[in-house]
């Protein structure tokens, strides 16, 4: 779901360009046959359709296939919006689609209607596609949860970027007092090695979530979805990941405390 929010700058930047030609029809139809194999769930087909720049980031078809996994994600139909030429040998087009997808802030399985941009890209007389914004590789853990202090820790999604990590974490308060998440505070990630590495922080949301980051007040019976990114060595492939969320502060309590996940195998 990343790619839908990233291409506001360029639908802007085509809208604001003069008229152009119609798609030319070999283009169109590199495309077709790239949303269509999506829209089939033939990722690997999709997958050799890739520039070869994006088929070196991805690394193989079967990671390329883990990042529409990972959501749930199916193109239910899609139409080519505009497009622009960006020489010397490139297209930009945006094309609106119709998918549905899992809301792992939620929960819950939705659909939507979303503008997403790819790029066309004539590699040696071969047009082929370029898909951006996407994490390299996607995994949803099998119960990756934990309740301590009556505070239940449940990680749903690890999105594998170029040197970082994206934790999606969801936050449950079942006790009766409000818990105070301070993640920012000391929470580690640890690898099958012992490796430790650190949350990134900014003031860039992309990067940094800000509610965590400023302190999360979680009431009685609250709930907050959130993400936690971790830099990370390039092309970070560990066996299992383990993570530790601190402080946390309960009110009425004496002292903070610390939540342990139960380590991820990947």
């Amino acid at each position: 779901m990343h790619r839908v929010a990233a291409f506001a700058l360029s639908l802007g930047l085509i809208a604001a360009s003069p008229a152009v030609a119609p798609l030319p029809a070999s283009d169109r139809e590199v495309l077709s046959r790239y949303l269509g194999a999506i829209e089939r769930g033939d990722y690997a087909r999709a997958f050799a359709l890739l520039t070869g720049q994006e088929r070196r980031y991805f690394g193989n078809a079967a990671n390329f296939a883990s990042i529409f996994a990972a959501d749930s994600f199916k193109i239910d139909k899609f139409s080519v919006l505009a497009h622009r030429d960006v020489p010397p040998k490139s297209v930009v087009v945006i094309v609106s689609e119709e998918f549905e997808f899992f809301d792992h802030a939620r929960a819950v399985s939705g659909s939507a209607t979303g503008r997403v941009m790819y790029g066309l890209i004539n590699e040696g007389g071969t047009i082929r596609v370029k898909d951006p914004y996407h994490p390299w590789r996607a995994v949803t853990p099998p119960n990756a949860t934990v309740t301590q202090n009556k505070l239940r820790i449940s990680v749903r999604k690890l999105s594998f970027f170029t040197s970082r990590l994206e934790l999606v974490v969801n936050f449950a308060n079942l006790g009766d007092e409000t818990v105070t998440l301070l993640p920012y505070g000391r929470s580690v990630l640890r690898d099958d090695r012992g490796r430790v590495y650190h949350l990134i922080e900014t003031k860039l949301p992309a990067l940094t979530d800000r509610q965590l980051r400023l302190g999360l007040r979680l009431p009685p019976v609250g709930q907050y979805t959130g993400t936690l990114t971790f830099l990370t060595p390039d092309r970070f492939t560990p066996k299992a990941l383990s993570l530790t969320i601190a402080p946390s502060l309960r009110d009425g309590a004496d002292q903070p405390f610390s939540v342990d996940v139960p380590p991820i195998a990947l």
